[in-house]
């Protein structure tokens, strides 16, 4: 990422979004930059996924809908019944298209920051990790997930996504597809096998 882009999107994010949002996506940004200087990776493009993710979240839910189906984007039964979970992936397609960015790693990683995703790559993971643990988030074992993120990023998605089910399964809330969909893929690879 260059330093033009990171700039322009973090412009975008303050016209877009509420204070209080504002306020999570700087700490998402801090924390994933965190995580990517202690694993080597590229800060800036954490940064840039980190304001990127949820730059339309605070859009009214019928032009969220309206600018999902412009980018052809499917919306599914759940989408449907909940369509604040197109924020992520019509942030996505906006990235792809405004920055012309083609990396699937950043586009899933958004795309599916809430949910988790089967096939991501380690920003995807990072993105995850920091829209959950970022600083302003309190719940039981924060403290312990953000210091299992520290030092491996595979094992803290796995108990972050894992925190995540056991949320929705005690609440009676949905449990998205591609969170079941990540969950029984690592699972079946720590069996050996293949999903």
């Amino acid at each position: 990422m260059i330093d033009k882009e990171l700039a322009e999107i973090k412009e975008m994010v303050k016209l877009l979004v509420t204070n209080e949002r504002l306020t999570h996506v700087e700490g998402t940004a801090k924390f994933a930059k965190t995580l990517a200087l202690i694993h080597n990776l590229d800060q800036n493009i954490a940064e840039f996924m980190a304001y990127a993710h949820d730059i339309f979240r605070d859009v009214i839910y019928e032009k969220l809908v309206k600018i999902a189906r412009i980018y052809s984007i499917e919306i599914s039964t759940h989408d449907q019944a909940n369509p604040v979970l197109l924020h992520g992936k019509v942030a996505a397609e906006f990235i792809k298209r405004r920055f012309n960015i083609n990396d699937d790693d950043i586009l899933t990683g958004i795309a599916f920051h809430t949910s988790g995703f089967k096939n991501f790559g380690v920003y995807g993971k990072v993105l995850f990790l920091a829209d959950s643990l970022e600083e302003t988030r309190t719940y039981p074992n924060v403290e312990e997930l953000r210091e299992l993120a520290y030092k491996d990023i595979d094992i803290a998605y796995f108990e972050v996504l894992r925190n995540k089910i056991i949320y929705a399964l005690s609440r009676d809330l949905l449990i998205l597809p591609e969170s079941v969909d990540s969950w029984n893929s690592i699972i079946v690879k720590r069996k050996g096998g293949v999903l």
